[in-house]
């Protein structure tokens, strides 16, 4: 990457958002629209909230009477990353220094044929064989953040999935002990998506890091839905989480992104490579089109086999 200005890092980071807000129709809308569009918002807002609240109350109540044993689960973490070795020892880092129980986790990473940080990757984590976790390496060319977590979930072996991102850091304690309380809460047999803390406003409309357990995935047949050219991994997750009623909202477990429109030092090659040749536009026509297809793969969780 050539150096940059942070004038024309902001720059670049300013049309992104900018398309984003033209895409979604947050521009040039009459004022009647606008005001239509903002109290369905607030209601859903409401009902959303009132809904995960409620509905965590319930399972956790019901869970403490029937006094269910908490379950331990292997855990596996899928990580896609690209010219981010720094950045990925960063998030390696967070993660030792967090988890409980090292040995059940298992990190799959997928590194790129051509990237041109593979060997600093490789010899990366070659230090940190030592860590107790199991740290398993894929090499491939695929062409999309789904297709590449998609690969990895295949690889894995985890009663639970989680698809995390090079640029977050854990950040809650024992975490880990936490996920298999609320995945214990769960009925046996169900698909279940958890959501995270992961600083978002509205975190019950909303998850950067849903995590799933294997039913869920079994049900679906992948992790991230392959129509996008690289975003909606965790949006398509989380809709067809509140379509299925799957879901728990943690406010306990936490996670930190540094993703680079919101952290101007966050800027690389990778960043401009994701939202080259307009993906992100691209991926909210496709978004926009793809309700039907959602409302059905929400009925394939749903389904008692």
């Amino acid at each position: 990457m050539k150096n940059l200005s942070d004038k024309e890092k902001k720059s670049i980071i300013d049309e992104q958002n900018l398309a984003y807000r033209k895409k979604v129709k947050k521009i040039n809308k009459s004022i009647i629209k606008s005001f239509n569009k903002e109290i369905k918002t607030f209601g859903k807002k409401i009902y959303w909230k009132s809904f995960f609240y409620i509905s965590y109350f319930y399972k956790t109540v019901f869970f403490r009477i029937s006094k269910k044993k908490i379950t331990e689960n292997k855990i596996s973490i899928l990580i896609p990353t690209r010219e981010r070795y720094i950045k990925f020892e960063r998030f390696l880092k967070s993660i030792l220094k967090t988890t409980l129980k090292k040995h059940r986790c298992e990190i799959l990473v997928l590194i790129d044929l051509d990237d041109p940080e593979k060997v600093k990757y490789l010899e990366l984590i070659k230090n940190y064989n030592e860590c107790q976790i199991d740290i398993k390496i894929y090499h491939n060319a695929l062409n999309t953040h789904a297709k590449r977590n998609n690969l990895l979930a295949l690889r894995s072996t985890g009663d639970i999935l989680f698809p995390a991102n090079d640029d977050m850091l854990f950040v809650t304690e024992n975490w880990d002990h936490l996920l298999d309380i609320e995945f214990s809460k769960n009925k046996k047999n169900s698909p279940l998506c958890v959501w995270v803390n992961s600083g978002n406003k509205y975190p019950y409309l909303f998850c950067h890091y849903p995590i799933v357990n294997r039913i869920w995935y079994q049900k679906l047949g992948y992790i991230g839905c392959e129509l996008f050219n690289f975003w909606y991994l965790d949006t398509w997750i989380c809709d067809l989480a509140k379509r299925s009623n799957f879901f728990i909202y943690s406010k306990k477990i936490k996670f930190k992104e540094y993703n680079a429109q919101a952290y101007q030092g966050e800027f690389d090659n990778t960043y401009l490579r994701n939202i080259s040749n307009n993906k992100m536009e691209k991926d909210i026509e496709i978004w926009e089109k793809s309700k039907e297809i959602r409302i059905n793969e929400a009925i394939k969780l749903q389904q008692i086999k």
